[in-house]
């Protein structure tokens, strides 16, 4: 069967290709040849294809340019990259940014002997461009629109090559922890811990195999989209994990890798591979008398994983988040004054898990117990304290498939059942919801502690809480004299 080809590219003759297209409206036509050959596959053709076509409609936009100023920042970049690439082709040497950085200077002697220092490597810049040639056809005259354009793309093309060369990381293996301290619009992933160790060592694995190569080698997009495929039908083959977390543990990598692309312009084009995932089974949800149970059990046991539980209760706070509480514990987790609140501020997944947790139940077990919890987790593993808050789950309700994520989907399904406000489930268990007042606003953690309580806002979260716990808060703790730890051995 014939290969088809995207539009407006031609066979050439002894296998290459051309694009080639009238410039509507201008007059003319657009020539450009491919990077690719008949021989290539059909997707890296449709990605030059692609790429050729916004030259084209930078050559239409450059043509109908009424003054240099018509161009964007973002066009005369593009035009000035473009430039340099033709004049590779010209000179037979790939010109890049940074190519005559540090600068270089000449010594010549001027009359009486004076040495000066004249700056070598602007004047190469000037040559390599065709500054100098152009300036020399305008002397004596106004530029035309056209010839300024040019000037301001050439001028573009002379600063690329004359400042500093952003380097990428010398290998593949180095990228992680360039993406971990260089995350763009996001707080630096940590360069330790166990959560570190975590992401290192999935990328490891990961690296094992696509093989380490230099960033810049040639075919090193390639080595990656090749391993990371050959990882996911690893992981499918060998393994009984869903496909929604072989995805999910390639995307970290996948990220660094697309990121280190983006800032220094290697050109990697990465898909992520097809990994079919499980159909996404229904969260167990509590039922009225298992979160009674739960409560009793909690307010009954008084120890660091009744408190746990507690808090997640109160938002559907993941593990995760309550530990991050020890980051700042004086102002997360405040139990005295009118409205005791949880405050989730620290690294969250998104803005808008960023939130306040007001506490209507059992608050005296979470402040006798809660920042030993906290320590707890910070101590252990995630599996470790998965598997164990399952196990208290299961002593309080006697429900072996409730998990504690499912305190979360509890919180939903009665804050749903309350008809508690989008606003006020966004702002409390910290779902997406639309509009700027969707999220917990930084400057009300200004206000301290007492500040806090005393505002509206949350004083109308504490409300809808106790809607969403109506249920529940006529639960009372046990007698002191009749109060019996039942927890195990502590874990």
């Amino acid at each position: 069967m014939a290969k088809s080809y995207p539009k407006h590219v031609r066979k050439r003759s002894k296998n290459s290709l051309q694009y080639r297209r009238k410039l509507q409206g201008i007059g003319g036509e657009f020539s450009h040849a491919m990077a690719c050959n008949q021989d290539s596959p059909e997707s890296d053709i449709q990605r030059e294809a692609i790429h050729i076509t916004r030259l084209y409609e930078l050559e239409l936009k450059t043509k109908a340019a009424t003054s240099p100023d018509f161009l964007t920042d973002m066009d005369t970049d593009a035009a000035a990259l473009e430039l340099l690439r033709q004049l590779s082709k010209r000179d037979g040497y790939k010109y890049q940014a940074g190519d005559l950085h540090p600068p270089k200077f000449d010594e010549v002697e001027r009359e009486y002997g004076i040495i000066v220092k004249e700056p070598a490597s602007e004047f190469l810049a000037d040559e390599i461009v065709g500054i100098e040639n152009l300036m020399h056809e305008t002397q004596g005259r106004e530029p035309t629109v056209d010839e300024q354009v040019k000037l301001k793309v050439m001028f573009k093309a002379k600063e690329a090559l004359l400042k500093p060369r952003k380097r990428p990381p010398r290998y593949l293996s180095q990228v992680l922890d360039w993406y971990c301290t260089n995350r763009k619009n996001s707080p630096d992933w940590p360069m330790e811990g166990r959560e570190y160790t975590r992401r290192k060592n999935r990328f490891l694995e990961i690296l094992t195999h696509i093989g380490d190569c230099p960033t810049e080698d040639s075919d090193a997009a390639k080595r990656i989209v090749a391993g990371l495929e050959a990882y996911a039908e690893h992981r499918v083959n060998t393994s009984k994990v869903k496909g929604q977390s072989i995805n999910r543990d390639i995307r970290g990598s996948l990220s660094a890798f697309r990121r280190v692309s983006k800032v220094y312009k290697l050109g990697w084009t990465i898909e992520a591979p097809e990994v079919e995932e499980n159909p996404i089974a229904e969260r167990e949800v509590l039922t009225d008398e298992e979160q009674i149970a739960l409560v009793k059990w909690c307010l009954a046991t008084n120890d660091k994983f009744a408190a746990i539980l507690l808090a997640q209760l109160h938002a559907g706070l993941m593990a995760t988040e309550v530990l991050r509480l020890a980051h700042d514990p004086e102002e997360s987790m405040v139990f005295e004054g009118s409205l005791p609140y949880l405050l989730i501020k620290e690294a969250t997944k998104k803005e808008t898990r960023k939130r306040l947790v007001p506490l209507v139940l059992g608050v005296d077990v979470m402040r006798e117990n809660l920042a030993k919890g906290v320590a707890w987790l910070n101590s252990t593993t995630e599996s470790n304290h998965s598997h164990t808050l399952k196990k208290r789950l299961l002593k309080a309700t006697s429900n072996p498939r409730i998990t504690a994520h499912c305190l979360r989907h509890t919180w939903n399904n009665n804050a749903s059942a309350m008809d508690i406000s989008v606003l006020h489930r966004a702002l409390i268990g910290g779902w997406a919801a639309t509009g700027k007042d969707s999220q917990f606003s930084p400057h009300m953690l200004k206000y301290g502690r007492s500040g806090l309580q005393r505002t509206k806002t949350v004083q109308a979260l504490a409300d809808s809480q106790r809607q969403v716990f109506a249920h529940l808060l006529h639960i009372e703790p046990p007698a002191k004299g009749n109060v019996i730890n039942i927890s195990s051995r502590a874990e």
